[in-house]
């Protein structure tokens, strides 16, 4: 009995072949493109000492990213792949979908580049949607192209180069007491006890700060979400209602954000130190007293405890 050729069998993948392939890869290259480009943004958060916290999970996750993106750039192994990334990507828009319910205004997923969770969840759920739809619609295995290696190759050694190039460039640096700093272009440290008696060391990295070099003021240097910080702006806030004639000066530390509604006084300057550094003083919030410039006094804040102007 001769076969009608024309008749497939039911576990063949649907439509031409031509078409299916191409727009597979393109679909597991998209994929790809997201890990690499998170992982990379994470990656340099890394080596500019921005993560202080779980610095072994977040590397582990750095170069999970990283290796799956190429991975999926590849499209070796394609059946896999897809089946992999739609694990991942159901992993990334559970994670999303629960910091937007929490409703935190940033995710994370890019490092330094700030990203609403609802985005990253809307974009994970459409990347899932595709592997999904790729993984129902070719159930089979397929090779992979030459120039899929080719330039998933040229990725990794783009991102080894990248890696060791951005630890050597982004060392931590130093800000000394005579106002110059030296080291790399990543984490500045600061040693405010050693600015007694010298002019204000940071006054060139802050915008504004010539309102603070005459006269006397007492500097507070603080990050908008530690919770000795405010404790301390809203003892000082107190205090300038009964001493109005006193100067005080907020300087924010980046990345900034804004203080609890209230807590301030509207008298208090604002200002803050540039943001073209993560600048690491090594208590929070340091308060600085100045004379005319000059570094009076330093000191830390202990809740509870006043240590006047």
């Amino acid at each position: 009995m001769v076969e009608n050729p024309t008749v497939q069998s039911s576990s063949a993948p649907l439509g031409p072949e031509s078409i299916k392939r191409p727009l597979l890869q393109w679909i597991l290259f998209l994929a790809g493109v997201v890990l690499v480009t998170a992982g990379a943004l994470k990656g340099y958060d890394l080596l500019r000492g921005a993560v202080t916290k779980n610095y072994f999970f977040h590397t582990a996750e750095v170069l999970m990213e990283l290796a799956a993106g190429v991975w999926f750039v590849s499209s070796v192994a394609g059946y896999y792949a897809l089946r992999a990334g739609a694990l991942l990507f159901t992993l990334f828009l559970a994670i999303s979908l629960h910091d937007a319910w929490q409703g935190q205004v940033n995710c994370g997923c890019f490092g330094p580049v700030p990203m609403n969770p609802w985005i990253t969840a809307t974009m994970d759920a459409v990347i899932l949607l595709l592997l999904g739809s790729a993984i129902f619609v070719y159930p089979e295995k397929y090779p992979a192209s030459r120039w899929r290696k080719i330039f998933s190759g040229i990725v990794a050694l783009g991102i080894l180069v990248g890696m060791i190039g951005g630890k050597s460039y982004l060392q931590p640096g130093m800000l000394h007491s005579n106002g110059t700093i030296t080291g790399g272009h990543g984490v500045i440290f600061m040693q405010p006890p050693a600015w007694d008696a010298k002019r204000f060391p940071a006054a060139d990295y802050i915008p504004g700060s010539h309102a603070i070099m005459h006269g006397k003021w007492l500097a507070v240097i603080y990050f908008h979400t530690c919770p000795v910080c405010q404790h301390a702006i809203a003892g000082i806030s107190r205090h300038l209602k009964n001493n109005p004639d006193h100067n005080v000066a907020l300087i924010q530390l980046p990345p900034y954000g804004p203080l609890p509604r209230g807590l301030a006084n509207p008298n208090m300057l604002r200002l803050a130190f540039e943001n073209t550094h993560i600048w690491r003083p090594p208590f929070l919030p340091v308060l600085v007293d100045l004379d005319h410039g000059v570094v009076t006094r330093v000191r830390s804040y202990v809740p509870g405890n006043w240590f006047g102007f």
